[in-house]
C-alpha cells in the first residue's frame, strides 16, 4: 500500500512538471520550422537555440540556425537602416514610434549575439558548422536611445504648443481639443511645462453640460411607475457610471438644476422643471445640451407556460445481483441488467416587456436638435426546465436548461429591466456624439 502511495505520488509530481512546461519540444520543432519556411529568420534562429538546448544532437535544427542566424543580422541591420532613413526627420508621433522599433531591433541584435554564442559552447560536437559573426551594438543602441530621448522631448513641445494655439480660440470644441493634446504632451514627458494645470483649464472649457428632462410619458400607461422619470433617472445614471465620458461631459441632475434655477429666480412659481424653462435660461445656467424625449410605448406580459409533450426514454441499466447454479453444481452470483423508462416534459416559461419612443438633443446656443433618434428595446426573460415521471436512471437532463421552475419577474421589474437597457443604449449614443 506504501509502495502504491509513493508511486502515485512520484506521478502526479512528473504530471504537475510536465504541465508547467510553456511548450513541449515538439512544438518548439515545429514553430522553428514555420518562421523558417516564413522567411523570419530571427524568429527561427531562437526557435532552433531554444530546441538545442535540450536536443543538441538534431540535425535539423543546426541546419536551420546555421542558415537563419547570419540571414536574421543581415534582415535585421537592413530593417534598421531604412528605420533610421524613415525616422532622420521629426514628423511628430510617427518618429517616435519608428525610432522606438530601431532600439527594440538593436535589442534583438544583443538577444541574438548573447544565445548564439551560449548555445555554440554548448553543442561541442556540431553536424553542421555553426559559425557567428559577432554582433556588438552597444554605441549604435546608445545613440538610438539618445535619439528617441531627443524625439520625445520634440513630440511633448509638438503637443504642447499645438494645445496652446487651441485653447487661443476660446471655443469649447477648441478647448476639448486643447485638453487632449496637453494628456499626449504629460504622457511623453509628465509634468512637462506647466501642461497639467492648463490641461484642466482646457478640460473645464471644454467640457459640455447637459441637461435631462425627465421623458414625457405619452402611453397613457401609469401602472409602472413613472416611465419618464425612470427613464431619464436610468440614462443620467449610465452617462455618470461612464468614467471615459465624465471627462468632458457633465451632467445636471434635478437637484442641481432646482438649485440653479432658484439662483437666478427663474422658479419661484413652480417646482417643476421643463424643457421651455431651460431652453429659454440656459445659457444663465451655464447649459449647453438639453436631452429630452418621450416613450410612446411600454408593455410588460408574463406569457403563458409551454408544456411540450412527454417523450419516452428507455435505457438498459443494473438492477442488481442474482445468485444462481453453475453447470458444476455451484453456487455463484452475477450482475443483473434491465431495462427502465421514464418519460421526459419540457416546460418552457417567459415574459417580456418592451418600450419605444424618441428623444432628441437642443443645443442651448442655437435652439437647433443636434441629435435625435428612435428607440425600440426589448428584454425578454427566459426559464427552461424539464420534469420526469418514471425511473430517474432514464431521465435524461438537458444541458442549458435551468434546475426546476423559478418565479417570472413582477410586470414592474420587466418594466425596470427595459428601461435600464433603453438608459444604457441612448447613453452610448449621446456620449459618441458628444465626443
Amino acid at each position: 500500500m506504501k509502495k502504491l502511495k509513493h508511486l502515485l505520488m512520484l506521478a502526479a509530481i512528473l504530471l504537475s512538471g510536465l504541465m508547467a512546461q510553456p511548450q513541449r519540444p515538439g512544438q518548439t520543432k515545429d514553430a522553428m520550422n514555420d518562421y523558417y519556411d516564413k522567411g523570419d529568420y530571427a524568429n527561427a534562429s531562437l526557435k532552433a537555440i531554444e530546441f538545442l538546448r535540450t536536443n543538441e544532437k538534431n540535425k535539423n535544427a543546426q541546419e536551420i540556425l546555421s542558415i537563419s542566424f547570419n540571414m536574421a543580422l543581415e534582415n535585421i541591420n537592413m530593417e534598421i537602416k531604412d528605420l533610421k532613413e524613415k525616422s532622420k526627420t521629426f514628423a511628430g508621433d510617427e518618429t517616435v514610434n519608428t525610432r522606438k522599433l530601431i532600439i527594440s531591433k538593436y535589442e534583438l541584435l544583443k538577444e541574438l549575439d548573447r544565445k548564439g554564442r551560449e548555445i555554440v559552447k554548448i553543442i561541442p560536437k556540431q553536424k553542421v558548422p555553426l559559425e557567428f559573426e559577432k554582433v556588438n551594438v552597444s554605441i549604435e543602441l546608445e545613440a538610438a536611445r539618445k535619439s528617441l530621448d531627443e524625439s520625445i522631448e520634440m513630440a511633448a513641445d509638438m503637443h504642447y504648443k499645438r494645445a496652446l494655439d487651441l485653447m487661443s480660440r476660446t471655443d469649447r470644441e477648441s478647448n476639448k481639443a486643447a485638453a487632449k493634446e496637453f494628456k499626449v504632451a504629460e504622457s511623453y514627458l509628465p509634468n512637462y511645462k506647466d501642461s497639467q494645470v492648463l490641461y484642466s483649464e482646457a478640460r473645464k472649457k471644454g467640457t459640455t453640460r447637459v441637461a435631462i428632462i425627465p421623458f414625457d410619458n405619452v402611453s397613457g400607461v401609469t401602472r409602472y411607475g413613472g416611465v419618464g422619470e425612470m427613464t431619464s433617472d436610468k440614462l443620467r445614471a449610465a452617462i455618470l457610471n461612464n468614467k471615459a465620458a465624465s471627462e468632458f461631459i457633465e451632467i445636471y441632475t434635478r437637484d442641481q438644476l432646482n438649485v440653479v434655477l432658484q439662483e437666478h429666480d427663474l422658479n419661484q412659481n413652480s417646482g417643476m422643471i421643463n424643457q421651455e424653462t431651460i431652453a429659454k435660461f440656459g445659457a444663465a445656467l451655464g447649459i449647453h445640451q438639453i436631452i429630452t424625449g418621450k416613450v410612446m410605448q411600454i408593455a410588460a406580459e408574463q406569457k403563458q407556460t409551454i408544456h411540450d409533450e412527454a417523450r419516452m426514454n428507455t435505457r438498459n441499466v443494473y438492477l442488481g445481483q442474482e445468485n444462481y447454479i453453475d453447470n458444476e453444481g455451484k453456487k455463484r452470483s452475477r450482475s443483473v441488467n434491465g431495462d427502465v423508462t421514464a418519460a421526459n416534459l419540457y416546460h418552457h416559461k417567459s415574459a417580456i416587456a418592451n418600450i419605444n419612443g424618441s428623444y432628441e438633443m437642443i443645443d442651448i446656443e442655437s435652439g437647433r436638435i443636434t441629435a435625435s433618434s428612435q428607440f425600440s428595446e426589448i428584454y425578454e426573460w427566459t426559464n427552461n426546465w424539464a420534469t420526469y415521471r418514471g425511473d430517474e436512471r432514464a431521465a435524461i437532463k438537458p444541458a442549458g436548461y435551468d434546475n426546476g421552475e423559478l418565479s417570472a419577474p413582477a410586470q414592474t421589474e420587466l418594466a425596470n429591466k427595459v428601461i435600464d437597457i433603453l438608459g444604457d443604449k441612448i447613453a452610448r449614443e449621446v456620449i459618441n456624439f458628444i465626443r
